[in-house]
């Protein structure tokens, strides 16, 4: 019975940390430009100021040639980028565009 009294306000704490992220700062982590690398295909590369469009934070719509994809937002971390599509549940990853200019 102790232990459960000690897990539960850890639990909340992580709880909050993780809500507060998600509201606060992961519209700022995903600015810039993306670069595909496995799933659904978008498109070469997305950019937060051109072709996304945060519904809220569950959510973002992603166009690129006419065509607008909605995506359920499963976080930006790391310089990674995930996305679920909406209808067909496949799983996207996008990595953080480096040009060759930033490597040197």
């Amino acid at each position: 019975m102790k232990n459960r009294v000690k897990i539960i306000p850890i639990f909340l704490f992580v709880l909050t940390i993780l809500v507060l992220d998600r509201f606060l700062f992961l519209p700022g982590r995903m600015e810039g430009t993306w670069d595909y690398e496995y799933g659904t295909y978008i498109g070469d590369s997305i950019s937060f100021t051109q072709n996304i469009d945060i519904v809220n934070n569950f959510e973002v719509k992603i166009q690129d040639n006419k065509k607008l994809d909605s995506f359920y937002l499963v976080g930006c971390y790391f310089g990674n980028l995930y996305l679920i599509n909406k209808e067909t549940f496949e799983y996207t990853k996008y990595v953080a565009y480096e040009s060759n200019a930033d490597r040197f």
